[in-house]
């Protein structure tokens, strides 16, 4: 459901399907005439890495998975707001982010590592906190 001019919102229960539903809903609101200046392809990739993060680590193994994401574009900005009821990160802290060495041999990159380290190349002032009622709330911006 769009609220405003600049406002995304979207809802989706923590599963891969769900996922690649809201993806698609996303992309479907992007290229609607009002974000054709915006930069769609990057926050369409930022979310993709943040959301399927929170299925795999943060919900895994729940029936209960609840997302909300918010995206609201200011100022050639999209501000993004990412709430779930899943398990909190670990130490309470965001992952490093950093990018695994890829100048080795195909068959020896690591299978993973790389979405951490993407958000944070892609994304900027990305703030986590673990909300007393047992949501995360994951913010970050990403400009044009």
């Amino acid at each position: 459901m769009t609220n405003s001019q600049s406002d995304i919102h979207i809802e989706l229960a923590g599963t891969p399907q769900e996922v690649r539903n809201a993806l698609e809903t996303l992309r479907q609101k992007l290229t609607a005439e009002e974000f054709a200046a915006c930069n769609a392809g990057v926050l369409e990739l930022v979310l993709a890495e943040v959301l399927n993060n929170v299925v795999e680590h943060a919900l895994a193994g729940r029936e209960d998975g609840q997302i909300v994401v918010t995206c609201n574009y200011v100022e050639q900005c999209w501000n993004v707001e990412v709430r779930d009821n899943g398990a909190a990160m670990p130490d309470g802290q965001l992952p490093a982010g950093v990018m695994p060495d890829v100048d080795g041999a195909m068959e020896e990159l690591p299978e993973g590592g790389f979405g951490w380290g993407l958000v944070r190349t892609l994304a900027e002032d990305i703030d986590y906190k673990r909300r007393a009622s047992g949501h995360n709330a994951l913010r970050f911006r990403v400009p044009d």
